[in-house]
């Protein structure tokens, strides 16, 4: 079986972090979120994938081949990010030889053990494919499942919120949804959405049935919010309500789980690195620092008597000495390379 990963969006509600890499770039526990989903596909003997890419795809492509992951790739250009459909059309040839056929969105929190039993349920069940779905309590922002009997119905967009079954971006499916992605016009977003390919499939009778997995894997990376919230779900999930420490750091520095810091870092003494921190490698934080509930990413740095409270630090920004920066109903972004001044108060209400 081949699988598609669908990584060519602009990923614009995460601006300004996404300014200088693609959404699939950040990582999530020091692994880029497209490096998971490459795992898990992996690890459920899926060898040859075709990568949908597009916004600074040379970033994409530069990493992925980096990791020698001994995977097949073959890397499928879509010109403009015209949405999920147009990025299904562009694998015509790839695909064409496929009856079936897994696809899944690149930036999200894709386990192997949630990948293995859609497979087996695919496997195991006479349908025309199958889509993943999650329980959420509000599907406002989501695009919600209805169905019957575990068969597809529709995928409703914009629904009118309460809990619900939301489609998760994870999918097997016929050929024939190829083919349909060619029918569909563009949406009110401007986009040719692969929500309507599922659902011109379902009013044709194909047998798309929905399995929802027992285990709570998935999150939106939609917001700041959420990128820090995935950070702290899955690193419990890996490694529980500890402390993982890959450098070596003064011993008068307290690391308050859970808390992540790796490779390459210095952090001088008297500096506490509190809880949900992860500190992204060849980070520089001074003495006499608080760092609590935020994300620090590669190669920024930090200055002596600093205090960060919710907030993610983009790539190669610079904080200087007795900085207060403090978001509080929404986490705060430091643009990547940016500098902030010695004595600087930043916080939001």
């Amino acid at each position: 079986m081949k699988a598609v990963v669908l990584a060519a969006g602009l990923g614009k509600r995460l601006r300004p972090l996404t300014n200088t890499r693609p959404k699939h770039l950040l990582p999530v526990c020091g692994k880029p979120i497209i490096e998971k989903v490459l795992e898990a596909l992996l690890l459920n003997g899926i060898n040859h994938t075709g990568i949908v890419v597009s916004y600074m795809s040379d970033l994409i492509i530069k990493y992925v081949n980096s990791l020698g992951l001994g995977m097949e790739i073959e890397w499928i250009y879509q010109k403009e990010p015209l949405g999920t459909a147009d990025a299904l059309r562009v694998c015509e040839k790839f695909l064409e030889s496929e009856d079936y056929f897994i696809v899944v969105y690149g930036d999200i929190t894709l386990n192997s053990y949630v990948l293995r039993d859609l497979i087996k349920f695919y496997k195991e069940n006479r349908c025309d494919g199958v889509i993943e779905g999650v329980y959420v309590e509000d599907t406002l922002r989501f695009g919600r499942i209805i169905s019957r009997d575990g068969i597809l119905e529709k995928i409703e967009e914009k629904s009118m919120g309460g809990p619900g079954i939301v489609n998760s971006g994870l999918y097997i499916l016929p050929y024939e949804a190829l083919k349909t992605s060619k029918e569909i016009k563009l949406s009110r977003r401007g986009e040719y959405e692969l929500t309507d390919v599922l659902n011109i499939l379902a009013s044709r009778d194909y047998k798309i049935l929905v399995h929802t997995s027992q285990h709570d894997w998935w999150i939106d990376i939609g917001s700041p919010a959420d990128y820090l919230n995935a950070n702290i779900k899955k690193f419990v999930e890996e490694y529980g309500v500890s402390v993982v420490c890959n450098s070596e750091i003064n011993e008068a520095v307290i690391a308050k789980p859970p808390s992540m810091i790796l490779e390459g870092v210095k952090i001088d003494k008297n500096t506490v690195i509190g809880r949900n921190a992860f500190i992204m490698k060849n980070v520089r934080i001074s003495s006499n620092i608080v760092i609590e509930n935020s994300i620090l990413l590669e190669g920024c740095s930090i200055g002596r008597g600093s205090i960060l409270r919710n907030v993610i630090v983009g790539e190669h920004a610079r904080i200087g000495e007795k900085v207060y920066i403090e978001g509080s109903k929404e986490l705060l972004i430091i643009p990547p390379n940016t500098d902030i001044e010695n004595n600087t108060l930043i916080k939001n209400l």
